[in-house]
C-alpha cells in the first residue's frame, strides 16, 4: 500500500528529527526526503514545523506503544529487553546518528511553546505507564514498578544521547546491562 504525502512527511520528519533535533530539520529536507509535492507541506501543516514536529511525535509514540504492547512475555527482563532492544535497533540501524524523536523534539523545542511541550509530557507519561503496567504484570510491586520503568526510560534516553556522541551501541549496552540487574530475580 502505498502511503501518502502527509505520511511520508511526518515519517521524514521523524527521522530528520531523531537524527538533528528540530530545528535543524528544514522543511526543504522534509520534503526531498519524502518526495512529497512542494506544497503539500503548508498543506498539511499550516501551523508550520510545530505542527509538524507534533504529528513526528505522535507518529513515534504510537509506534513504541504498539511495539511494546506486543510483548507477551512474563518477566520484568523481557520487558525491558523488548524496550531496550527497540532503542538498540535505532541505534544500530543508523549507526549511532539517531536518537529518540520525542527527546530530540524535547531538547530542541522552545519552552514558551506550550502545546509541544505538553504532547512531549504526555507522551513520555504514556511509555512509562505501560512500561510500569507491564513490571507490575510480572509480579513487580507497583511502587517498584514504576520506580524500574522511569529508571529505564530515563536510561535509555541518556544512553541514546551517549551513542551519538560515541557514533555506536556502547553506551546503550552498557546502560542496558545496569537496567536489567534491577530486575534480577
Amino acid at each position: 500500500m502505498q502511503k501518502d504525502s502527509k505520511t511520508r512527511m511526518i515519517e521524514s520528519a521523524a527521522a530528520l528529527i531523531a537524527a538533528r533535533g528540530v530545528n535543524a530539520a528544514s522543511f526543504s529536507e522534509v520534503l526531498e526526503a519524502s518526495g512529497a509535492p512542494r506544497g503539500s507541506i503548508y498543506h498539511h501543516f499550516p501551523e508550520g514545523k510545530s505542527q509538524l514536529a507534533a504529528a513526528a511525535v505522535r507518529w513515534t509514540s504510537e509506534r513504541v506503544l504498539a511495539f511494546q504492547r506486543a510483548y507477551d512475555g512474563s518477566t520484568p527482563q523481557g520487558v525491558l529487553e523488548r524496550f531496550i532492544g527497540m532503542w538498540r535497533n535505532v541505534v544500530l540501524r543508523s549507526h549511532g546518528a539517531s536518537g529518540c524523536v520525542v527527546a530530540g523534539v524535547a531538547i530542541d523545542s522552545v519552552a514558551d511553546d506550550v502545546e509541544l511541550l505538553q504532547l512531549v509530557r504526555s507522551t513520555f507519561r504514556d511509555w512509562l505507564a505501560l512500561l510500569t503496567a507491564q513490571l507490575q504484570a510480572t509480579g513487580l510491586p507497583p511502587d517498584r514498578a514504576a520506580s524500574v520503568a522511569l529508571m529505564t526510560l530515563a536510561g535509555m534516553e541518556g544512553a541514546l544521547i551517549l551513542c551519538r556522541a560515541e557514533g555506536g551501541v556502547a553506551p546503550l549496552d552498557q546502560v542496558a546491562s545496569e537496567l536489567l540487574q534491577l530486575v534480577q530475580l
